[in-house]
């Protein structure tokens, strides 16, 4: 490329005279002569139109003052001598008469109260001039007005715009025969419009003004012809030279010779085909660089102008679009080539797209995800820049950048379907539905068809999963099913898998899947309709066992599995194993969970067992030592079997409590429903707890609006309640316990309120955790399961229980209670119901 030679300081070229300055440019001379006589003629006559125009304008105005006043002074005349010989409606016709003057707009009489009593239209007749014809009652108006009623004087004026003459005369009206007072002074005004005048004059004036301008304008045009005859064949032999020029032939000359003013364009024009030449084989070299640039770019890059048609395209953006050559694209509506539609092939609006934003509102666009339409019509993701272009501070078009994004876009993809199948995997927990799930999954991600083949303890193996895309299709698979199941030594994909543990890919893996064995045509047939053109096979490994194999088989034109889709299938298949892991390992966490609900429900019962018979046998002691002498031994005996009994008492509690955990934890606790008063079993438990309360120093205290009768489990809600009155006297020792009863709204409402130490906010919701527990095991006794089975049991009631408590205040636990549970629990068992109220069975810790 060509280097620019340095200019000096004060703009000039090394080694050339200074630059004369440009002469202003002038039009050939057959041209300049006649458009000289033409812009004279027409200056002439703008001149000439304006001053005859204000003449004509002045003589209208003058003429129709005349006139004007000539025939107002006649009906002045006319009028009163009317309004002597008392014609008043001779009046209003002679006022009337004057809209017969097409010019006049409004004519009217007017008393000094402002009462028309006459005018051009009689629907005015008796109204108030100043509402009809505000404009006379200005501040000026009024003053002329007056003028005339005092002077008795006439006036005619042109209105401020010059476009009407207002007129005011006056018109003495006829004296009162009942009263001795003169006559009064009435206006008459009169309006007259002098446009129409003024156009007709200007009419005439400007027809003399053409007429003029013609005759000069012919001169013109003879000129003209003069000098386009006389210079025609030089200026057909500069543009022919021109012409030459324009096709790039620099060999071309004009050859004019002369002084004139042609002669010496024509040498212009071979000194500029000189130039020419050489910057244009300047420019040929730089655009060849810039090309080169351009095409060795990895983006694609094009140009538009600001029609939005293409007018550059680099060759990556050629190649990408599927176009052979660049120059197919150029010229070509770009949007409408490459970017009509949306993914889903829904009409784009030009109006939506955002690279044409840089051609409508001036701003850049950077889109990190579209598609652009190939040449075969298949789509290409890509991300794309796009700015407008600007010369000389003008927008002249837009320049737009993209990058391929498929693998990008591939890998974001596979990222979403590999976190879908996790999020789908973790909620199952059954290894056939898993397996299921993953056939489900992979299609159409993967292929169009997919099966799952699983082997048995007994090394058998059994489809367990198969699905089609196109569900027409799917009764083909479950009819491909029926054939002889694979075995260890078939040849089948599956099959292969199993045994040996390693995946089979491609043209290996599609030729096991084709060949036939025992199944004959028939097995071919089904393939065919199912379509098969290339397949994969995967194994599942679970801790080093291969327990299943998945099948992938696609029947796109022109597809293979390669390394992107076999990893992709190989991390759905660890996934599947994964899954199959946690639901294996999830059934016997159910299983060891089962056997120790079976060893607490056995412990408990053979640890009932002889408890029952001790309490027997302490209690028959005592009665025996009853009745004996004071001063006996016995006296000493008594309060340690009356200790034994509550330990014995305290133990079967806690042996109830075990039991109780495990019925609701395997949703197998009996509820007996029946008429139960909650005020009456509130006062029985305060009496029966009154001597357990009077040593804890805690008055009991049972407060209630009425009987509050519902259907419940009396035992189940009087365990309820011995819960909550033990914690009460056991917490809030020395301090009154407060019950209250209540019903609304069909609801029953029993709370239970102690002085004692509180509860920790913290602690609130915990405490009804299974063994939960908000205060230590060394200062206070128990398992933390009283809570937690009072909770579950009202809500199998379909009630709830809460507490509100703080540190050192005391504690308020409320229960309330349906009179009507929503449920019937008079069958015997319930195992449908959720004893705990927050989902299925426990079945764990």
């Amino acid at each position: 490329m060509m280097k620019r030679p340095r200019r000096s300081s004060t703009g000039e070229r090394p080694g050339h005279l200074p630059r004369l300055p440009p002469l202003p440019p002038l039009p050939p001379l057959r041209i300049s002569i006649p458009l000289v006589l033409l812009l004279f003629a027409a200056t002439l006559g703008i001149l000439d139109l304006q001053q005859n125009s204000s003449l004509a304008s002045r003589r209208v105005e003058e003429d129709s003052i005349h006139e004007l006043s000539r025939l107002l002074n006649e009906k002045q005349e006319h009028l009163e001598l009317l309004l002597r010989l008392s014609e008043f409606e001779r009046v209003r016709e002679s006022v009337a008469s004057l809209g017969s003057d097409t010019h006049v707009k409004s004519a009217l009489i007017f008393d000094d109260a402002g009462k028309v009593l006459a005018s051009t239209r009689r629907a005015e007749i008796g109204k108030q001039a100043r509402e009809l014809y505000p404009e006379l009652f200005t501040r000026e108006a009024k003053q002329r007005a007056h003028q005339t009623r005092e002077n008795l004087i006439p006036s005619i004026q042109v209105t401020p715009d010059r476009q009407a003459l207002v007129a005011w005369f006056p018109v003495m009206s006829p004296p009162s025969p009942k009263h001795l007072t003169p006559s009064a002074v009435w206006v008459l005004t009169v309006e007259r419009d002098l446009t129409s005048l003024k156009a007709r004059a200007h009419n005439q004036v400007r027809m003399t003004v053409v007429q003029r301008s013609g005759l000069l304008a012919v001169l013109a045009g003879m000129l003209w012809l003069f000098f386009h005859f006389a210079l025609t064949r030089r200026v057909d032999r500069l543009v022919t030279t021109a012409r030459r020029f324009a096709v790039r032939d620099w060999e071309a000359r004009s050859e004019l010779s002369g002084s004139d003013e042609l002669a010496l364009v024509g040498r212009a024009f071979d000194e500029m085909g000189e130039q020419l030449r050489a910057t244009l084989t300047q420019l040929e070299e730089s655009e060849s660089q810039v090309r080169l640039l351009l095409d060795s770019a990895a983006e694609g890059i094009f140009g538009l102008d600001l029609d939005g048609r293409t007018t550059l395209v680099n060759r990556s953006a050629a190649q990408m679009l599927g176009y052979s050559d660049a120059q197919e694209l150029l010229g070509l509506n770009a949007h409408e080539t490459w970017h009509y539609a949306h993914a889903d092939g829904s009409a784009y609006p030009e109006s939506e797209c955002p690279i044409l934003q840089a051609l409508r509102i001036d701003a850049k666009n950077h889109v990190e995800r579209d598609f652009l339409w190939r040449k075969d019509g298949t789509r290409l993701a890509v991300e794309y820049w796009s700015y407008p272009i600007h010369q000389r501070g003008q927008r002249i078009g837009a320049v737009a950048t993209f990058v391929d994004i498929t693998a990008r876009q591939r890998a974001e993809d596979a990222q979403r379907f590999l976190i879908d199948v996790s999020t789908q995997l973790a909620e199952l927990l059954d290894e056939k539905s898993t397996l299921e799930r993953v056939a489900r999954l992979a299609i159409p991600q993967l292929g169009q068809w997919c099966v799952i083949d699983m082997v048995d303890d007994e090394g058998l193996i059994h489809r367990v999963a198969e699905v089609h895309q196109d569900p027409a299709r799917q009764e083909l698979l479950r009819e491909l099913a029926k054939h002889p199941p694979p075995s260890g030594n078939t040849l089948q994909p599956t099959a292969h898998v199993l045994s040996t543990g390693r995946p089979i890919l491609g043209d290996e893996a599609t030729q096991a899947l084709l060949h036939t064995g025992k199944s004959g045509a028939a097995y071919t047939e089904l393939l065919q309709r199912l379509g098969t053109r290339t397949a994969i096979a995967l194994p599942v490994t679970v801790r080093g066992q291969t327990l299943a194999a998945l099948l992938l088989v696609s029947d796109t034109p022109g597809f293979q599995y390669g390394p992107l889709e076999l990893e992709l299938a190989e991390e759905l298949a660890r996934r599947a194993s994964v899954a199959m892991d946690n639901a294996r390992l999830y059934h016997q966490s159910l299983e060891a969970v089962r056997l120790r609900e079976d060893f607490l429900s056995v412990a408990s019962h053979e640890l009932n067992t002889p408890l029952t018979p001790l309490r027997l046998h302490l209690q028959t002691i005592r009665r025996a030592l009853a009745p004996s002498h004071e001063g006996d031994s016995s006296t000493l005996l008594l309060p340690k079997v009356d200790k034994a009994l509550g330990q014995v008492k305290r133990l079967s509690q806690l042996v109830n409590d075990l039991l109780d955990v495990s019925r609701l934890s395997a949703g197998r606790l009996h509820l007996q429903l029946e008429e139960v008063d909650l005020e009456a079993l509130t006062r029985e438990l305060a009496e029966r707890f009154s001597e357990q309360a009077t040593a804890a120093g805690c008055p009991l205290l049972v407060t209630s609006e009425g009987p509050t009768v519902g259907h419940w489990d009396r035992t189940r809600l009087e365990q309820i309640l011995t819960n909550l009155i033990t914690n009460a006297l056991k917490y809030g020792v020395g301090k009154p316990v407060e019950f209250h009863v209540a019903s609304s709204e069909g609801r029953a409402r029993w709370s239970i309120r102690d002085h004692g130490i509180g509860i920790a906010a913290k602690d609130l919701e915990r405490i009804f955790g299974r063994f939960e527990r908000a205060v230590s095991t060394r200062q206070y006794g128990g398992l933390g399961l009283g809570l937690y089975i009072s909770r579950a049991i009202v809500r199998a009631l379909g009630g709830d229980i809460h507490v509100e408590s703080q540190p050192g205040t005391g504690a308020l636990f409320t229960v309330e209670l349906p009179l009507e549970p929503a449920w019937d629990g008079q069958g015997p068992e319930t195992p449908s119901r959720d004893m705990t109220g927050r989902g299925p069975p426990m079945s764990g810790p």
